[in-house]
């Protein structure tokens, strides 16, 4: 192939929005490597390359929609020191993603500081290197967000869809204030959409025990605890504040 030749193929890849072939053809190029190629394992090279260039372009997307609030946070970098006691076999199996694509929920507990909302983010950070569309939210503004579609707009089931459909939604400061009825009544209208068909991450300072009566000691609270406990993975996090 001559010079003219591949500059027009360069061109036709970048046309079709295929850059990251065009990338790699161009590199390959400069290299001299297509003397001693064949056309397959050059298109193998080249298409490897641009469905690379794809997921990582994909992964950045859904970290950046997933509105994490530390964005930063790795599964590598979790403290395990001993006074966390925290259960580590139960994180490795959670690092497989397994629970996921299980729609199996993960349950943090842990007082002010210890750690849980950044293994809740690490895990929502992995969650999107493996592709799966994710979102970070504090129970009070999601709260907070279906009272204004309440008011302005007569209903709140556009916004409870919205956050219904996320492989992963992680609640965060769960149930730090007692719930009014409507308040309770919209978190299980989410509950119960997500219930066995996507994954909830919930971290709170609360042990579950004493969540019933921060949901109003109702048959709604038994409904709301029902479809999130039952099978869950629970970890809980000790010692002093990392903060």
């Amino acid at each position: 192939m001559n010079k003219e030749s591949l500059e027009k193929t360069l061109k036709h890849l970048r046309k079709i929005r295929l850059p990251a072939m065009a990338e790699q053809l161009m590199m390959m190029i400069e290299n001299n490597e297509l003397v001693s190629l064949s056309v397959e394992e050059v298109l193998e090279r080249i298409s490897e390359g641009e469905l690379m260039s794809r997921k990582n372009n994909t992964i950045t997307r859904l970290k950046k929609d997933s509105k994490l609030s530390q964005r930063n946070a790795r599964l590598e970098d979790v403290d395990y020191r001993p006074e966390r006691k925290l259960n580590k076999s139960v994180i490795e199996q959670l690092r497989t993603n397994d629970y996921i694509s299980k729609h199996r929920n993960v349950i943090l507990l842990g007082a002010c500081g210890t750690g849980k909302s950044y293994l809740a983010n690490a895990l929502g950070n992995h969650a999107c290197e493996d592709l799966y569309k994710t979102y970070y939210v504090r129970l009070f503004e999601f709260l907070d967000e279906c009272n204004h579609s309440q008011l302005f707009t007569g209903s709140v089931e556009e916004k409870i869809k919205k956050y219904s459909k996320y492989d992963v939604l992680i609640i965060d400061d769960f149930l730090i204030h007692e719930l009014e009825e409507k308040e309770a009544n919209n978190l299980f209208k989410l509950i119960e959409y997500r219930w066995s068909h996507k994954t909830t991450i919930i971290c709170s300072q609360l042990e579950p025990l004493e969540w019933h009566g921060r949901l109003g000691g109702t048959l709604l609270a038994d409904a709301i605890l029902d479809r999130i406990i039952p099978s869950s993975h629970q970890l809980v996090l000790e010692g002093k504040s990392l903060r």
